[in-house]
């Protein structure tokens, strides 16, 4: 990815991540499109916790026109190491797409001598909930909560530590 050429790119893979998600999700996903932009380092270091401030950072962002998130990504494009598409937010007359970057700066001293002149990777990505079944379609929004999301993770507890403790017993017997 160059600089001339982020806006095709960027563009091209925006609409890559739309035909994986309705691949993978069940929700009916809106092929009008605006975009947020997050520094991955604005997060926090704490992994754990990482989700929930990035949820909450990014629900006080307003959604941007792609020219406009390109202009963003142009003023930064020396430094920036690999961009990330997510989907943020699917609506049912918009999806919110967020261009998560990370800077060649931020990386520690001896890598940073080996790709500071490394072109700029892109990837379209989707994050899937940890009790996803393969080849079940999936709800996109689920990083955002409420109560399916909430149901499914204590279903998924439950039988994991089901599981858990069966396996546990056959081992003793």
């Amino acid at each position: 990815m160059t600089r001339e050429n982020l806006h095709n790119d960027i563009q091209d893979f925006a609409v890559r991540l739309i035909k994986m998600t309705e691949d993978r999700c069940w929700n009916k996903i809106s092929h009008h499109l605006t975009f947020i932009i997050s520094d991955f380092n604005e997060f926090g270091e704490n992994i754990y916790e990482r989700g929930k401030v990035r949820n909450k950072i990014n629900r006080s962002k307003k959604p941007q026109s792609l020219e406009a998130v390109i202009e963003t990504l142009k003023n930064e494009y020396d430094d920036l190491y690999d961009v990330n598409l997510y989907i943020f937010k699917a609506l049912k007359n918009e999806t919110i797409i967020e261009i998560q970057y990370y800077r060649k700066s931020n990386m520690e001293a001896d890598y940073f001598e080996v790709i500071k002149d490394y072109p700029t990777m892109l990837h379209a990505k989707i994050n899937h909930p940890k009790y996803r079944l393969e080849g079940h379609k999936f709800d996109i929004n689920w990083e955002s909560g409420g109560l399916r999301h909430l149901r499914n993770s204590l279903v998924y507890e439950i039988r994991y530590r089901l599981t858990s403790k069966l396996g546990k017993k056959r081992k003793s017997i």
